[in-house]
């Protein structure tokens, strides 16, 4: 099968803001609707840190095991793919583009309130690591705001996962 009448999203978006939650919900939406999605937290395709000697750059690392996982879901049947992933350049996305061999990929910056993220990030951080959370969704904001290579954006701010999963679904036409 080829990756023809396969549609991707990229939910970007800083640390908080709601990427996962709502990338769980829409393929939630979407399994409900008898519509195979495969959802990939690109973070997790790079949760290692290469040795320096290997010249290798965890997004490179995560765009390698992109490229060797989506052909199994696309020959398993996926007709859509989510993924998540704070970017901050425009190759991270020309890249994952190419790993998914033409697959139309809509990117879509997830935001939320600085009030709404810091409370998130304390509600599931503590000591160093909220403190380096907390510094780096302000970082990343900036990035993202910068390199604007969003389509839409959408909020997460006050809402249930399910009612920006409904909007996300609606604002992408996928049924």
């Amino acid at each position: 099968m080829s990756s023809r009448g396969v549609l991707g999203v990229l939910l970007t978006g800083t640390i908080g803001a709601g990427k996962s939650s709502l990338a769980v919900e829409l393929g939630e939406l979407l399994a409900r609707r008898h519509l195979p999605a495969a959802i990939v937290d690109l973070d997790w395709l790079g949760w290692f840190e290469p040795p320096a000697e290997s010249g290798l750059t965890v997004d490179e690392l995560i765009a390698t095991n992109l490229e060797a996982v989506w052909p199994n879901f696309r020959d398993a049947g996926a007709h859509f793919v989510v993924l998540t992933r704070a970017i901050r350049s425009a190759e991270q996305v020309a890249r994952y583009r190419r790993a998914l061999e033409g697959v139309p990929l809509r990117i879509v910056r997830v935001t939320a309130s600085p009030e709404t993220i810091e409370t998130r990030l304390r509600a599931r951080d503590q000591g160093a690591t909220l403190a380096e959370h907390l510094d780096e969704s302000v970082e990343f904001a900036r990035t993202l705001d910068a390199l604007a290579v969003e389509d839409f954006r959408i909020s997460t701010d006050g809402r249930a996962p399910e009612a920006a999963a409904l909007e996300l679904l609606h604002r992408l036409e996928w049924g």
